[in-house]
């Protein structure tokens, strides 16, 4: 179901993907499945029509019992410029366990329901879709499970030479042990498995903020010193593309 975007959140990327909001808690690493779709309205299609689409396929999914979060993503503060323009009209994230995944996918295929609206989907948008593993570093339960309408923040990276995985997990282990009074609501590390080739990095780092203002007061940290952190971390463990920020809104979770 999805225009272009040129991996910005790279396939996926990357909330998202306050994903899998029902199954968070706060500390602790965990993983979960996220489908990422990136579409683009095709001509003379409203996005009211293609919303009537969602609504139709989050009541089939609760039918054939593959609920999954399904949260969109708006672009807001992206790397596009007039000569390189952002390639999507929107992203959408789809965050659940690996076999619900699966077994979603086999029920749309399988099922004359899920192929009526495989049908209906593919005459109302261009969508290019992909997977990721997505690793919970940090979530608010409560936020993640009852704010609907906040802020993503993308940024892919790849390791330095010579770093492994194991030192940049510690890395960002120690990072967590000094979030105290962080004002992001969930962080969590994307890293595409499926469908990927063109991916901007190795991994993605995504934040998910309540507001405008929350990510601001972030950013007013970096200035007031916390550069310096980042600065370690782009000089000695990974070279980053920089920030993108998303409008998400989440549209459906399971407990509903």
């Amino acid at each position: 179901m999805f225009k272009k975007m040129k991996l910005l959140i790279g396939f996926a990327c990357l909330p998202l993907f306050g994903f899998a909001d029902n199954h968070a808690s706060e500390g602790g690493n965990s993983f979960f499945n996220l489908q990422v779709q990136m579409c683009t309205l095709k001509d003379g299609v409203e996005m009211k029509d293609y919303d009537a689409l969602i609504n139709d396929f989050f009541k089939w999914s609760k039918k054939h019992d593959v609920e999954v979060t399904f949260v969109r993503q708006l672009p807001f503060l992206t790397h596009a410029t007039a000569t390189n323009p952002y390639p999507y009209d929107f992203i959408e994230f789809l965050g659940t366990n690996h076999a619900n995944s699966g077994k979603g996918w086999d029920k749309w295929m399988s099922t004359k329901d899920g192929q009526k609206l495989n049908e209906r989907w593919q005459s109302l948008a261009q969508c290019n879709v992909k997977m990721a593993n997505v690793m919970r570093l940090y979530a608010d339960a409560n936020a993640m499970s009852t704010d609907n309408d906040r802020i993503a923040v993308w940024n892919w990276c790849t390791r330095k030479p010579g770093v492994t995985w194991d030192q940049l997990s510690a890395k960002h282990q120690s990072w967590l042990a000094n979030s105290e009074d962080a004002p992001n609501i969930a962080w969590f590390n994307v890293f595409p498995h499926m469908g990927s080739a063109s991916a901007s990095g190795e991994f993605a780092h995504l934040v998910i903020y309540p507001n405008v203002e929350a990510m601001m007061k972030r950013t007013a940290g970096y200035v007031d010193g916390g550069w310096r952190v980042e600065d370690d971390y782009l000089t000695s463990y990974a070279t980053c593309n920089g920030r993108s920020a998303s409008i998400e809104q989440v549209l459906y979770r399971p407990t509903q």
